[in-house]
């Protein structure tokens, strides 16, 4: 991507995210990633929102995937 690249929101469904500590370990690896600019997870919603620049959806997916949750 460009040096001028525009943020890209990116939603996933996450199951297996029950409570408040798992929102914060997907929180916490997804913001571990260069790039990722926010981070949104809800288990109420089981939903997990991604704001970030010049990171693909496989990466962040695989983030999710690898802490221990399935990305529908």
């Amino acid at each position: 991507m460009g040096l001028f690249s525009k943020s890209v929101i990116h939603e996933f469904k996450v199951k297996g995210m029950g409570c408040g500590a798992c929102e914060r370990k997907i929180t916490t690896a997804l913001n571990s990633i260069k790039g990722v600019k926010k981070v949104n997870a809800s288990s109420d919603e089981s939903q997990v929102i991604v704001t970030s620049k010049g990171v693909e959806e496989g990466v962040l997916r695989g983030v999710i995937v690898d802490v221990g949750y399935t990305v529908e």
